[in-house]
């Protein structure tokens, strides 16, 4: 192996949600960061069929063994992947997505990420399942609204009990299938 050409104070591992914010807050703090990445980009005219129609697929979009989301998931990875161990607790079938891409798992999740609201952080209390969580919603709402500020998001506020509002950007113009969608649903 080369020495290496250059020092850096933190290396990061995974560009997701978790990854891209620990390097942003830590490059933006002075630290020197490279972040390393288990898999590659994707590319939508190689990587994709989203934008083809399910009948111009040979099987109409169905999952298939690298793809259990079906022919049109955004995202490279799976529940199992070969030579990567994976361990389970003891009388537990709990399963964890790996994506192996640039963006991590946050391409799994559609590029949607909702806030926890109020009732998510106390389970326990709600509902008798798990456990309460040490801090409150109300703890971590500013954060949430600096990441709002910082990554453009964009929604409605609802005022809805456990669907806090954010700080949006106004909606984008709607894409085509959106467009359909609202025509064939307008009365005639």
């Amino acid at each position: 192996m080369p020495p290496p050409q250059r020092m850096y104070d933190v290396c990061v591992v995974g560009s997701g949600a978790g990854g891209g914010m620990a390097a942003y807050m830590l490059t933006k703090a002075g630290a020197e960061v490279v972040v390393l990445e288990a898999g590659q980009p994707w590319d939508n005219a190689k990587d994709s069929a989203m934008l083809e129609w399910p009948y111009d697929s040979p099987r109409r979009g169905a999952a298939t063994p690298t793809r259990p989301f079906g022919e049109f998931d955004a995202c490279i990875g799976g529940w199992e992947i070969p030579g990567e161990p994976y361990t389970r607790a003891a009388g537990t079938e709990f399963s964890w997505w790996r994506a192996r891409m640039v963006g991590g798992r946050t391409n799994h999740w559609g590029r949607i990420s909702l806030r926890f609201g109020p009732y998510d952080f106390k389970r326990k209390s709600r509902d008798g399942l798990g456990d309460d969580w040490p801090i409150a919603y109300d703890d971590v709402a500013p954060y949430y609204d600096e990441v709002d500020r910082l990554i453009g998001v964009f929604g409605s506020k609802e005022n809805l009990p456990n669907e806090p509002n954010g700080i949006f950007l106004p909606p984008p113009r709607p894409r085509c299938h959106e467009l359909l969608v609202k025509r064939a649903a307008d009365p005639c």
